[in-house]
């Protein structure tokens, strides 16, 4: 009797499902129970933050900020990026939702149902933990946020416009992965600089690591499976390129307005000079992803021992 041969890839991905939907069961979290509401994060950690995040870190331009401004801006900052990450989450459920098509088998369905859970679970947290902060500063102005809501609703909805289902989670992954990778390493710099894990920021950022590891994975996979040739590829990258620029410039822009209100004399067109001197690490880390996303190596494959 002639025998079948599965194919290696189908049996690692296979493999690789079944880890991610085990993980997503023993190894998620839910916001209302697993985090300490009742925890801050104290001012003394906030200063702590601010040379490590701060797009002016190194730059001059806050040579007049006491350290009560610095505590101040590190909460917007915090703040600032908690609720991007909120937004974008929310505005990609709905890709994501259209997963579903690209394989019906069951281990990957489960996967996509838990990936849409988790995003739900991380758009509340973020938006608690946001409100959280935010009442530590007595009369301060909120952060703007309608117009990253309005371009991250663009950005989506442009990119459902691209033709070729492949090409189109392409952009959209890659995109996305970009932003995920950002989130990680904002995880990773505050377990360096906020060695108390009950600290309401380390708390967050720490839950949220658990899930987006597995995520990354997934998508790497997906990425893998949609795999262009050359010149489709390349178009996937240029248009996914500037989605995350896009991203991140809106981002720092709204670190210039809080900079301004702190009083410090700082205008957006300050902001090509200040994302090239910045020596802020997270900052940093933050520009080498983008670079990344441009040249197309953000696309590797994470191993499955990454998996949180």
């Amino acid at each position: 009797m002639m025998s079948v041969r599965t194919n290696p890839r189908t049996q690692a991905d296979a493999a690789l499902l079944e880890r991610l939907n085990q993980q997503s069961v023993s190894n998620s979290f839910t916001p209302e129970i697993d985090i300490d509401w009742e925890e801050t994060t104290t001012d003394e950690e906030f200063a702590r933050l601010y040379p490590v995040w701060s797009l002016l870190a190194g730059t001059g331009f806050d040579a007049t900020l006491d350290e009560r401004g610095r505590i101040a801006f590190a909460k917007y900052q915090q703040v600032n990026l908690m609720t991007f990450t909120a937004l974008l989450e929310r505005h990609a459920i709905a890709t994501l939702a259209k997963l579903y098509d690209l394989d019906p088998t069951p281990p990957f369905s489960e996967y996509v149902g838990h990936f849409i859970k988790e995003e739900v679970y991380h758009f509340s947290m973020f938006q608690k933990a946001a409100v959280a902060i935010e009442a530590s500063m007595p009369g301060a102005r909120p952060l703007p946020v309608r117009r990253a809501d309005l371009l991250l609703r663009w950005i989506f909805r442009l990119a459902g416009l691209v033709p070729g289902r492949k090409l189109r989670f392409s952009v959209f992954l890659s995109f996305f992965r970009f932003a995920e990778q950002v989130t990680l390493h904002a995880h990773r710099m505050v377990r360096r600089t906020l060695p108390r894990e009950k600290s309401l920021v380390a708390q967050v950022w720490a839950r949220h690591a658990r899930d987006e590891a597995r995520h990354v994975v997934f998508d790497a996979l997906v990425l893998e499976r949609c795999r262009l040739p050359g010149a489709l590829a390349r178009l996937a990258r240029r248009m996914a390129a500037p989605c995350g620029v896009l991203l991140s410039m809106a981002l720092n822009a709204n670190e210039i307005w809080i900079a301004r209100e702190l009083g410090l004399p700082v205008r957006l067109h300050h902001l090509p000079r200040l994302v090239r001197s910045t020596q802020a690490p997270f900052k940093r880390q933050v520009f080498d992803l983008l670079r990344e996303l441009a040249r197309g190596s953000n696309e590797s494959r994470t191993t499955p021992g990454e998996i949180a």
